[in-house]
């Protein structure tokens, strides 16, 4: 089966350079419109709609839109290219969430996907106080009442954090039984509630290596929780992809060689606040900046999560993607910048490759499995 291939939209515009004061594309409809048509139209089948309180590419003074209403925004716009929405648990109530991701379902057609954000260090300054664990039990509760809201008629629940008697939601969602979850996080706790309630386990990427492990680790987990139906896997790369593989370094430096001192330094000290294990493992791996064979770390400056990128020629970044796949990954988000451009090179250049070599792996392993046949006397 090929691998999904997914774009990211940013909250903050699109710049050609991050580390600056402010976009030079700052939010607007006409920025993210763009890049959500952009992505549609270069062949990425879903786009991630992220969440966060501040900028994470540019200054803190730089606009941040919602992610509601930015899958607002680009619903309309855009005809089958899937909104894989983050919301963050904790801001909203859980039924008002269940209405508004069902009301944006409806608005598409069908298309939104939840990406389960529990939060960290970016929400200490909205007067979050409940410690990492904990925080995961509440989205824990949280999951359970959007299912019960979104597949029952009249909803009853008593937990520690919610508690709702005989509610109800309209719309429902137009996806049946309800919006898939996708579950990010690394810790334990987090890969437990994924391998109970969502439907994929989202983690950040490192090395195909890395991503092989993490995949082996949580099919593990779902054989002893004994969950018979398959978790898909998704991760997250940045990409710069030219014609040669030193254009292709020399636009990665680019991207970063405008950084304003003062961010640089902001930056640092939001990304020192995130508990998140997985981002203290992605800045972790930022300090080695080359953690394998075209897999540049320098974005991890400034970005808190996804600072790993995907660095070559097109075919070295195709060749890259099926190490991905075979590691396990269903779905991989990919991003580059100017956010508008990059989706346009990648769509033209390096997805024809990857759906190239996976037919000619498919080929392969089709005479590898009639040659198996053959030799054990089976009729092919």
């Amino acid at each position: 089966m090929a691998i999904e291939l997914a774009w990211y939209m940013s909250c903050d515009g699109d710049s050609a350079y991050i580390g600056q004061m402010f976009a030079e594309h700052p939010p607007s409809h006409e920025t993210f419109t763009r890049i959500a048509q952009n992505a549609e139209r270069s062949g990425f089948t879903t786009i991630l709609v992220p969440t966060s309180q501040v900028s994470g590419h540019y200054g803190p003074q730089a606009p941040t839109w919602d992610s509601m209403v930015n899958a607002a925004v680009i619903g309309p716009a855009t005809k089958t290219i899937k909104l894989l929405l983050a919301v963050r648990v904790g801001i909203i109530d859980p039924a008002i969430c269940a209405r508004m991701m069902a009301s944006l379902d409806e608005l598409t057609g069908g298309r939104v996907l939840y990406n389960i954000v529990t939060g960290g260090g970016a929400l200490a300054s909205y007067g979050e106080t409940l410690d990492h664990d904990t925080r995961y039990e509440r989205t824990d509760e949280y999951l359970e009442i959007l299912e019960g809201l979104w597949t029952q008629e009249k909803y009853s629940f008593e937990g520690r954090f919610y508690k709702l008697k005989d509610a109800t939601v309209y719309p429902r969602p137009v996806q049946k039984p309800r919006i898939p979850f996708f579950m990010a996080g690394a810790s334990d706790i987090a890969q437990d509630i994924a391998v109970r309630r969502a439907e994929y386990s989202v983690f950040w990427g490192e090395t195909p290596g890395q991503v092989a492990e993490r995949v082996r680790h949580m099919n593990d987990k779902c054989e002893r929780a004994g969950r018979t139906r398959p978790l898909k896997y998704v991760t997250r790369f940045q990409i710069f992809a030219r014609e040669t593989e030193s254009q292709a370094f020399d636009a990665a430096e680019e991207v970063m060689s405008r950084v304003d001192p003062e961010v640089l330094a902001h930056r640092g000290k939001v990304i020192s606040s995130f508990e998140s294990k997985g981002t203290k493992d992605q800045q972790a791996r930022t300090r080695e900046e080359m953690v394998g064979p075209n897999l540049w770390a320098g974005m991890g400056r400034i970005r808190s999560g996804s600072a790993v990128a995907i660095v070559g020629s097109y075919e070295q970044c195709a060749q890259k993607i099926i190490e991905i796949e075979q590691a396990g990954i269903d779905l991989l988000i990919l991003s580059g910048f100017p956010l508008h451009e990059e989706c346009q090179t990648v769509g033209k250049h390096v997805i024809p490759l990857v759906r190239e070599m996976e037919r000619e792996l498919d080929l392969v392993r089709e005479e590898d499995e009639a040659f198996l046949a053959l030799s054990q006397g089976v009729s092919v």
